[in-house]
């Protein structure tokens, strides 16, 4: 089995930091890239090395191949790790990066062409028995064969982008007189975010839970699963809460739906870690949604209730190693209790989520038994405007949901985040819902049950945290004309 004996670490803020320490643990350096705006970030303090790349916009940095390829030759990196979003997905970038002879730490080039391409994947399906709603391809250039299509699929139906995902490139439609604009919308927003227009159409599932499974290869050709997430709690198809195992679903179901991904995943020869995903209808129905060909923002649930190191797997299968030596005892393991995350985000909520740049003067998190905080950002930082507003992810883990809801819905009382709005007490109404407390969840909760949501101050700030915020607040970070918001906790 081969070595690396330094990564490059093809991303930014908290999964950085979180690539970084996997590695580290291993025993391999790291090299960090940062731009402009991130220069004083945790990760590039975090890497052994840390090289600059001028500018600001992700198209000129983290997406920039060009620039970074020979940045990664020149740094004798003999492996990269790309995390999430950016590059992470980019057949052209994993291909490239092999061909220099650097390691890519994620599935081969073929798996994300063929699994990140909505229209590819589709047509496996049948062949590997993965259900899957009624679909069709769009021609945009035939309105009539598009009205046939969904006439034939039945309304509702979902146009949806054939590449990409993140609700991009996605339209829900109820009638067939509003086909041919939002064919057109979805296609322009397509075109726009991934460089493809193609679009599908397929059945719209009404009321579904997103349900998701954490897959693992190896290059010897063995695949395993470690369960099951439930990400229904969403917005704008981004995901909000994410927790493991799934509540109120079957052992049959649950068994079914891993079987199903296992068979596509090998179909395809797929190697290191993924995500299959499924909506499951009110009576445990599922269908195929998409497949993530990397690493997933809410991978930390999994790896609490499996007790599993996911990151620090990935790199293991890419230097050859089996999943058989690995986990000898797959067979016995089980998920221990109830983990669940949230996402902490720079947005104001009761202003349709609006992203709130500005510097934070003052980050502290709660300590609790089984928290984890992943985090990219200390006091002082810096939240702008070109990269995901993304803070922090906090993770709990307890001894079963109910507590696992209570310990984190402390933990985010108890969190300190000043100098920007943030969306914390936004997180503990959703998760103090009387729905979500009962685990009765679907991917359009939200929009649907707190789509009027607003913030409740309180009469006055508790009296500790107004000297937290007095003192949080140092003259270099403000000047007297600079107003600074403050997310309080509630009492």
């Amino acid at each position: 089995m081969k070595t690396f004996r330094k990564v490059l670490i093809l991303n930014r803020g908290e999964i950085a930091c979180r690539l970084i320490q996997a590695c580290q643990e291993l025993g391999i350096k790291t090299v960090a890239l940062y731009s402009d705006p991130d220069a004083k970030l945790r990760h590039v303090e975090l890497a052994d090395e840390a090289i600059h790349l001028a500018g600001s916009a992700p198209k000129d940095t983290y997406l920039n191949l060009e620039k970074i390829l020979p940045l990664a030759k020149a740094a004798a990196c003999d492996a990269v790790h790309p995390g999430y979003g950016f590059l992470s997905e980019r057949e052209f970038a994993a291909t490239a990066f092999l061909q220099a002879g650097i390691e890519w730490i994620g599935p081969r080039p073929e798996s994300i062409r063929r699994l990140g391409d909505k229209l590819e994947a589709k047509t496996l399906l049948d062949q590997y028995q993965v259900p899957t709603a009624p679909w069709g391809e769009v021609d945009l250039k035939d309105i009539d064969a598009l009205k046939a299509l969904a006439t034939k699929v039945g309304f509702p139906v979902l146009l949806k982008a054939a590449s990409g995902g993140g609700g991009k490139g996605m339209r829900l439609v109820h009638a067939a007189g509003d086909l041919e604009e939002a064919a057109a919308s979805a296609a322009r927003e397509a075109q726009s975010s991934f460089g493809d227009a193609t679009l599908l159409l397929e059945k719209y599932i009404e009321r579904p839970r997103h349900i998701e499974i954490q897959i693992l290869g190896d290059h010897h050709g063995n695949l395993l699963h470690f369960g099951e997430r439930e990400c229904s709690l969403q917005r704008r198809h981004q995901k909000v809460v994410e927790e493991a195992p799934a509540p109120h679903l079957s052992d049959a179901t649950k068994e079914k739906i891993a079987a199903s991904a296992l068979a596509l995943a090998k179909g395809v020869g797929y190697a290191n870690a993924g995500t299959v995903e499924f909506l499951v209808d009110q009576a445990e129905n599922f269908y195929f949604l998409e497949v993530n060909s990397r690493l997933q923002v809410e991978h930390s649930v999994t790896e609490a209730v499996w007790g599993v190191d996911l990151v620090k797997s990935q790199i293991l299968v890419a230097q050859g190693a089996k999943l058989s030596e690995l986990f000898p005892e797959r067979e016995k393991m089980r998920p221990r209790g109830h983990a669940i995350q949230a996402r902490i985000y720079a947005e104001d909520a009761s202003q349709q989520f609006a992203p709130c740049p500005g510097p934070l003067s003052l980050v502290e998190w709660p300590a609790a038994v089984g928290l984890r905080v992943d985090t990219g950002v200390s006091s002082g930082s810096v939240i702008g405007l070109d990269y995901d507003a993304m803070i922090a992810k906090m993770t709990v883990h307890s001894e079963d949901r109910t507590r696992a809801l209570a310990r984190l819905l402390w933990c985010l009382r108890h969190t300190l985040l000043f100098g920007t709005v943030t969306n914390v007490n936004y997180l503990q109404d959703v998760l103090s819902h009387p729905k979500v407390q009962a685990g009765k969840m679907y991917v359009k909760f939200l929009e649907t049950e707190l789509k009027d949501w607003k913030d409740s101050p309180p009469a006055e700030l508790l009296s500790s945290h107004a000297e937290a915020l007095a003192l949080a607040a140092p003259a270099q970070l403000f000047s007297d004309k600079q107003a600074v918001a403050s997310p309080w906790e509630r009492a």
